[in-house]
């Protein structure tokens, strides 16, 4: 039985707009771990990953993630930057059903340059051979996720209906949250 539905990929694949139109479909929490990591550091990713540096910067993701993995009636979003490895996986499905987005390097392209300076491990001097380089490292990580739906052309309703009827196909319960976690919130 899962908890959540959690949305990964690698960055400017939607997983944030996406994710916050799946849990308004759904009627649940939208959970960014990248927002989650502003917050409590109260400065942007970038001055949060420049100030203190990778280390404290994939401690915090970690420490994030176990967090939000928790959680119920969630759908999580981590973000682009985040490592994705065998580990970080089994994590994640513990608890949720992992959707991996995936989109056409291009539309990568087009999406991260949109906001220069935001994303902190992005080099936006290259950032064509780096959105390449990107996709393979994610090409390894496609087969350990429930599913794999591409956002390259389609909307944000077509792809959140994509997703809601691969975890009906797939036979997919989750647990509900009960009242008193309700109102602990």
């Amino acid at each position: 039985m899962k908890r959540n539905i959690v949305l990964v990929g690698m960055m400017g694949s939607g997983k944030s707009h996406i994710g916050r139109k799946l849990a308004q479909r759904l009627d649940w929490q939208f959970v960014d771990t990248d927002r989650r990591i502003e917050r409590v550091e109260e400065k942007s990713l970038a001055d949060f990953y420049f100030s203190a540096g990778e280390k404290a910067f994939r401690e915090r993701e970690i420490n994030i993630l176990q967090q939000v993995s928790r959680y119920h009636e969630a759908v999580i979003s981590f973000g682009g930057n985040f490592p994705m490895s065998v580990e970080t996986y089994r994590i994640l499905h513990r608890y949720g059903f992992i959707a991996a987005l995936l989109t056409e390097p291009f539309r990568v392209e087009e999406r991260v340059s949109r906001h220069i300076g935001k994303r902190p491990t992005v080099d936006y001097d290259n950032l064509h051979d780096f959105v390449r380089k990107m996709l393979k490292e994610w090409e390894t990580i496609y087969p350990y996720c429930d599913c794999v739906i591409d956002t390259t052309g389609g909307g944000a309703i077509q792809i959140v209906d994509n997703i809601i009827k691969t975890v009906r196909k797939k036979n997919i319960i989750f647990a509900q949250r009960s009242k008193r976690e309700v109102r602990q919130g």
